[in-house]
């Protein structure tokens, strides 16, 4: 019975033929061909995809350059402002040694003609007394 049933497998197509040989040949280029096909659209996927992220990165690159730009105009709109204010300031400074310049000298010079107003005063005293003993 075992015999009979290895004998009846063998023929169905347990074993190898001539239409198994041409089968596996056809199914062999239907791979290739399906494999080829499958190798393209997977090319065709990663470049549009390889664009697509490309295409991105462009943009954040763009975006980014811009913010650079815009920061660095306004820091140095920032930084001419602060040289005005430095230089406003710096002359602010000046008006006011010139004042106080002025006010001490003219001090001094009433300080000093005080003084020698006193001492004429001193002098003529001295004077006095020497005369009158």
């Amino acid at each position: 019975e075992t015999s009979s049933r290895k004998s009846r497998e063998s023929s169905k197509g347990g074993g190898s033929s001539a239409g198994d040989q041409r089968w596996k040949g056809n199914y062999s280029q239907t791979n290739n061909a399906l494999e080829t096909k499958a190798d393209a659209w997977q090319n065709a996927e990663l470049h549009k995809l390889n664009k697509r992220y490309e295409n991105m990165k462009a943009s954040i690159h763009e975006w980014e350059k811009e913010k650079k730009v815009r920061a660095k105009v306004k820091m140095e709109r920032k930084k001419k402002e602060l040289e005005k204010k430095i230089k406003r300031s710096h002359q602010v400074y000046q008006l006011k040694i010139s004042r106080i310049d002025d006010i001490a000298g003219g001090a001094r010079a009433q300080v000093d003609e005080k003084r020698r107003n006193e001492e004429l005063k001193i002098k003529e005293k001295a004077k006095q007394i020497r005369a009158t003993g």
